[in-house]
């Protein structure tokens, strides 16, 4: 492993991750003093991952055959223009258009940067090396919103702005100047006849992607109806709320590089299981929660599921994209899942809120998480037996 390539894509995947989740507590304030309906807000904060979805297939298969430098330093430096662009709106519809094209970044930056690893990454170490590279996205998606609110409050949403697109430029000079063209050393062997549907619907790939969907719909639903349970239920101030979700943020982060080294020891199917079961499990007790205390401690057990769960699942993901020999399509496979659950799981959530209560999202959220793990764990199972046989 290159240290400095590997230490280039860690502030890469950083810089990505903070520039998305940066924006998070200024575009409602900055929408709305543009005069933003309810819907326009839903829009601009669904464009990002909608553009995404849309996109990934595409920026996968093309950067399979012509490479990733490319396309990874075209994503960074649409995120360094869309920053600025979000200062210089001046209508709805052009924050609407600046988050759709902040999605397309979105779409060439984190996936591309997961293959890149991926290939770099020595057999029989998936799990320790991508338990560390997930440090770099968890710790982006945890200090995002609170560095955006900070200088916001202290230098003006002007400069939340541009500091982001400074970040984002430094990732590009740094990417430009310490990423080759092919990685050193290596020739990565590709499958450009291999389409992405038939990657998609192989069965190995197929559970990686509906396991990821599932359980991240009941992450999107803890991100969206937290905030409303907390402050409609418990009546709790917007400082406990935030507290609550950067708890969760939290304890993912710090467990990825202790989950990635046992991901290398142990079971990567059975330690997904277990931690997609456990943090849908959370998601169903949460309405049993009548303090900030109980919330708080649920949170921080969702977020050590979650990082149980990551690290093997990436692992897993690592040793697809090498056996198919197509990593960056498997990689946009597992960020397809991600977007779509971003935007599927909120939305579905509302509308069961509308009809039932929000006691019934969270038990719905966790239903679904705790679903597909179990199709997933049937998947293993079956491919365990198929091995036995054919011994």
């Amino acid at each position: 492993m290159d240290r400095r390539i590997f230490i280039t894509l860690f502030v890469t995947i950083l810089a990505a991750a903070l520039g998305a989740s940066l924006v998070l507590p200024l575009l409602p304030v900055y929408a709305q003093e543009l005069g933003a309906s309810g819907l326009e807000l839903g829009l601009i904060f669904s464009g990002f991952a909608l553009a995404r979805s849309f996109v990934l297939p595409m920026v996968g298969r093309l950067a399979d055959t012509w490479g990733r430098r490319r396309f990874i330093l075209a994503g960074l430096l649409i995120y360094t223009l869309v920053a600025i662009s979000f200062d210089l709106a001046r209508s709805i519809g052009q924050l609407i258009l600046c988050r759709l094209i902040q999605g397309v970044g979105a779409a060439m930056v984190i996936p591309l940067a997961r293959a890149y690893v991926g290939d770099l990454t020595p057999a029989g170490h998936e799990g320790r090396i991508m338990g560390h590279f997930n440090l770099a996205f968890f710790a982006g998606l945890t200090l995002g919103p609170w560095l955006g609110g900070y200088i916001k409050d202290a230098l003006g949403i002007s400069t939340a702005f541009y500091s982001m697109a400074m970040l984002a430029f430094f990732g590009f000079l740094l990417s430009f100047f310490n990423i080759p063209k092919i990685p050193a050393g290596q020739e990565i062997k590709h499958q450009p006849g291999k389409s992405l549907w038939a990657l998609l619907t192989a069965p190995a790939v197929a559970a990686v992607f509906l396991f990821r969907l599932g359980t991240t719909m009941g992450v999107g639903v803890n991100w969206a109806f937290l905030p409303v349970y907390g402050h409609d239920i418990l009546q709790l101030s917007s400082t406990r709320i935030g507290l609550l979700i950067s708890s969760n943020l939290i304890m993912a982060t710090l467990l990825q590089p202790g989950f990635g080294w046992l991901a290398d020891r142990a079971s990567r199917p059975w330690m997904a299981v277990l931690g997609g079961i456990l943090a849908s499990l959370c998601l169903v007790l949460l309405p049993f929660c009548h303090s900030f205390t109980q919330l708080l401690v649920l949170n921080m057990a969702m977020g050590s599921a979650i990082g149980l769960y990551m690290p093997p699942l990436m692992a897993m993901a690592v040793d697809l994209g090498r056996k198919s020999g197509a990593m960056t399509s498997v990689m946009s496979i597992l960020e397809l899942a991600f977007s779509l659950a971003m935007v599927i799981g909120p939305l579905l959530a509302g509308l069961v809120k509308e009809y039932l209560n929000i006691n019934a999202i969270f038990w719905g959220g966790g239903l679904v998480g705790l679903v597909t793990s179990f199709l997933f764990l049937l998947n293993h199972l079956k491919v365990a037996a198929v091995g036995r046989r054919t011994r």
